[in-house]
């Protein structure tokens, strides 16, 4: 059964990952070429189409956890007294 709790977790996962995906799209954005992986810093993204998919990933992660996070606040009671008697 879906209780709050599981839906914070979730929350917090989805967010969790959302952040190390934007972590990834950064390190697309600024050290992959048209030559491959390098170690020097480009102000300007290399592969942009690459790096723009990896952004909306991110994105869409970040946007379940906000629904997800409002859907546990709307649909569950902070004191839900049935649950703790099961």
């Amino acid at each position: 059964m879906i209780t709050r709790e599981k839906l914070l977790k979730f929350s917090m996962w989805q967010a969790i990952i959302g952040a190390l995906v934007f972590v990834i799209n950064y390190f697309f954005f600024h050290f992959v070429t048209d030559d491959g992986i390098t170690l020097v810093w480009h102000p300007e993204a290399g592969k942009p189409f690459v790096a723009d998919l990896i952004g909306v990933f991110g994105t869409l992660f970040l946007f379940g956890a906000a629904v997800t996070l409002l859907a546990s606040f709307i649909f569950f009671d902070k004191n839900n007294k049935s649950e703790e008697n099961k």
